[in-house]
């Protein structure tokens, strides 16, 4: 299913979109492993482990655990982005994040801006979940205001793992009673 909005629309990673996302993967590795909080080593690049990873996104939204999507462009059907919605403990609450990446030569357009905006109206739509949270690092600007964009405040700082390294990361959160 595509939730489609102006420029972009967000499709749900399939089993055959394993090729897709290494490519992703690989292409823009510099900057998503400056972000994520898992130690990534060569075999995660894998076609194998990209597969492993779509099976277990897939498992978890049928659980009702985690929501994933590719970012596609309408009159072109490029992916120029990733973003997920995924349920995790944090300070011993279950909470609902979200995080995303935008391909290297796709940052600046306002892509993950419709995209994240496309997202909340998702959940608001499709799923039970009441408020969402995203982290991001103080010096990463354009992330910080793609979330205010959307309606996130901010509710303060928390120290992230990231490659083994804590940093701290400036918490957003949004109610989605609170957005259109």
């Amino acid at each position: 299913m595509k939730y489609e909005s102006e420029r972009i629309y967000l499709r749900a990673w399939t089993a055959e979109d394993a090729l897709l996302l290494q490519h992703f993967q690989l292409h823009n590795r510099e900057q998503i492993e400056r972000i994520t909080a898992n130690k990534r080593d060569e075999a995660f690049y894998s076609l194998e482990a990209q597969t492993e990873l779509i099976q277990d996104w897939l498992e978890r939204r049928k659980a009702g655990k985690r929501y994933s999507f590719g970012i596609f462009l309408n009159h072109t059907d490029e992916l120029v982005g990733e973003i997920s919605l995924f349920l995790i403990e944090l300070n011993g609450a279950a909470t609902w994040m979200v995080g995303y990446a935008t391909d290297r030569l796709h940052n600046g357009q306002g892509y993950m801006s419709e995209a994240l905006k496309r997202l909340i109206q998702f959940a608001k739509e499709e799923t039970d979940i009441k408020q969402i949270v995203a982290g991001a690092v103080p010096d990463n600007a354009g992330s910080i205001r793609v979330l205010q964009k959307a309606g996130f405040h901010e509710t303060g700082s928390h120290d992230v793992p990231i490659q083994d390294v804590m940093k701290k990361h400036i918490m957003l959160t949004i109610s989605l009673g609170d957005t259109d």
